[in-house]
């Protein structure tokens, strides 16, 4: 089934067992998106682009299915972590070929979980586990004593357990270094139910899109904000893009997008060489994508270096070019071809890309690209407001108010609901 657009993502349209198919024969890196998540994807950049290398994206909350359908396009089955990953070790149970990994919990719950597991399944398929302390992720030393520890347990499974948006972030910066892993789970507070530490909601909560309500109960000091403050201006964008109006910045989805989609979007490679390119860096998982695309002779360095690393660099500045100005900046024109171009632009009144693609020297969706790039240069706030700004830690946008949210949100899930019944 084709993949559902909620506001800036695609939820891939799965049920559970055909994941868990994928998951056992070709691998992958799962994402789990909630309310939580897609507010926080409006505005973070990190754990956007986490989500673009997903090749996984399945939806973790019952609200969203209910809203998925409100909008025309319905969700088949809702697949939290927490019902993913026993699902998975059982599908895997005699697949000797699985070796998981726990990464999270407080000291000694994933260990628990880890017997309790291995009981469950008849085997050692939780081969080892690890709880590193609060703001590891900051300590680079840390990281690299984890990623040595994963690689020399011989796991081909990384469960981690750290809550998001957190989890996910760490998969997609060292997921390339860990040599023998296949199946990437973000799985949050799953260790702990495991573990028998947490309990979850009752099955009907879950069943009926109630299971933030017993968080809510359980845990209020640590959970209220993000469900009471923080998920409210979800509902103000589905409202959006119900009417057509939702719209998500441009420069920020550039931002987020890995480099081999960037040189497809631009027109440089084809989705044909963007795929051959990744299957070759699967195989060879110490190179970079960059690296494979220049040997194939399909593009320069100096074009890799530029989408790779000056084009962030040129946004952040807030710097508006003119489109020679950009071509040459990306090595794509070179200095005498830009000087050729604008002298017969002076002699014809012919536009700079015009001429650019009539002598053959770049392709037209390059050139419409850069232009985009050109026209939001100077970045302005979307109607989302969501306001993007290098040297500020962006806070959640908000709705014009609260109440107004928190009463739309009401009336979407009554909606829903009145659908599911008929």
């Amino acid at each position: 089934m084709k993949p559902v657009k909620l506001l800036n993502i695609e939820i891939d349209n799965l049920s559970m067992k055909e994941l868990l198919e994928k998951l056992t024969h070709a691998g992958g890196f799962v994402v789990t998106p909630n309310i939580d998540h897609l507010v926080k994807l409006q505005n973070d950049l990190e754990l956007l682009k986490a989500y673009k290398i997903a090749e996984y994206r399945v939806c973790d909350s019952k609200i969203l299915q209910y809203i998925s359908k409100i909008l025309g396009n319905p969700i088949t089955e809702k697949i939290s972590g927490s019902d993913l990953f026993p699902a998975f070790y059982q599908y895997n149970k005699n697949n000797e070929k699985v070796k998981i990994f726990l990464l999270g919990a407080e000291a000694g719950v994933a260990e628990k979980a880890k017997i309790k597991i291995n009981q469950q399944v008849e085997r050692e398929i939780v081969v080892d586990t690890y709880s590193p302390d609060f703001g590891f992720e900051k300590d680079e030393l840390e990281c690299e004593k984890i990623l040595d520890k994963i690689n020399k347990s011989g796991a081909t499974v990384l469960a981690v357990g750290l809550g998001a948006p957190k989890q996910e972030k760490w998969i997609a910066k060292y997921k390339n270094q860990l040599v023998n892993v296949k199946v990437f789970l973000g799985i949050g507070a799953t260790i702990d139910f495991e573990a028998g530490c947490v309990r979850r909601s009752p099955k009907w909560m879950s069943q009926v899109g109630l299971e933030w309500l017993f968080r809510l109960a359980s845990e209020p000091q640590r959970l209220w904000r993000r469900y009471l403050v923080e998920s409210l201006p979800f509902f103000g964008y589905v409202i959006q893009q119900k009417l057509n109006h939702y719209q998500f910045s441009w420069l920020l989805e550039l931002q987020s997008l890995p480099l081999g989609l960037r040189l497809k979007k631009a027109g440089l490679i084809s989705a044909e060489q963007l795929q051959a390119a990744l299957e070759i860096k699967e195989q060879q998982r110490h190179r970079l994508l960059g690296e494979i695309i220049v040997e194939k002779g399909w593009v320069s360095p100096e074009v890799i270096d530029f989408f790779a690393k000056e084009l962030d660099d040129l946004i952040e500045s807030q710097q508006a070019l003119r489109l020679g100005e950009y071509l040459g900046k990306a090595n794509i024109l070179t200095t005498k071809q830009i000087s050729s171009i604008l002298n017969e632009q002076s002699l014809t009144g012919k536009r700079f890309g015009e001429i650019a693609v009539k002598k053959g020297w770049v392709k037209p969706e390059t050139i419409d690209w850069f232009l985009c790039l050109q026209q939001v240069g100077k970045y302005q706030p979307q109607s989302t407001s969501i306001v993007f700004n290098s040297n500020k830690k962006n806070k959640n946008p908000v709705p014009q108010s609260y109440k107004t949210a928190l009463i739309t949100g009401l009336i979407m899930l009554l909606t829903a609901n009145n659908y599911l019944s008929h």
